[in-house]
């Protein structure tokens, strides 16, 4: 199996385990809701950049033969990117040291939906894609806590 197929596969499985499991569900005071906010923002920003960004950038939806395959991965990624920016929504809202950060997140599910769509599509725009980046940019710069993009570990093969 190759590492792509390996790293889609798994991005199915982590989609399918969240939708089933509907982590972060529910009304009411979260909590750890910092810690919990770091862990959903980060899968947001990290499947955000590893499957959509890093790809366009890399010219990966430009290949004929590729294009197909990239553009399912990009989409399987922005329909994970904001189902984890709703629970990171929710547990900003319940954190009074997160709760800034509440508009520009909406603002950026939003953009994730509307992305996720134009992928489902075969619509790739740039502009939204450079936009949304810009925007997660943005939000890492606004957070009172830390968040950083790391490296993605070899899955093997």
């Amino acid at each position: 199996m190759t590492r792509r197929i390996k790293v889609t596969a798994l991005l199915g499985i982590v989609i399918a385990v969240l939708a089933a499991g509907g982590c972060g569900g529910g009304s009411g005071k979260v909590h750890f809701a910092t810690t919990k906010f770091v862990f959903h923002a980060g899968l947001a920003f990290g499947a955000f950049h590893h499957f959509i960004y890093k790809p366009l950038k890399a010219g990966d939806f430009a290949h004929p033969l590729q294009h197909k395959a990239e553009v399912v991965k990009a989409g399987l990624a922005a329909l994970f990117t904001y189902h984890e920016l709703k629970i990171a929504i929710k547990d900003a809202q319940s954190s009074k040291l997160l709760s800034k950060l509440v508009a520009p997140l909406d603002a950026l599910g939003a953009k994730m939906n509307s992305l996720g769509s134009n992928l489902k599509h075969g619509h790739i725009s740039t502009a939204d894609i450079t936009s949304a980046n810009g925007d997660i940019d943005a939000i890492t710069q606004q957070s009172p806590v830390h968040l950083k993009d790391l490296p993605t570990p070899s899955l093997g093969g």
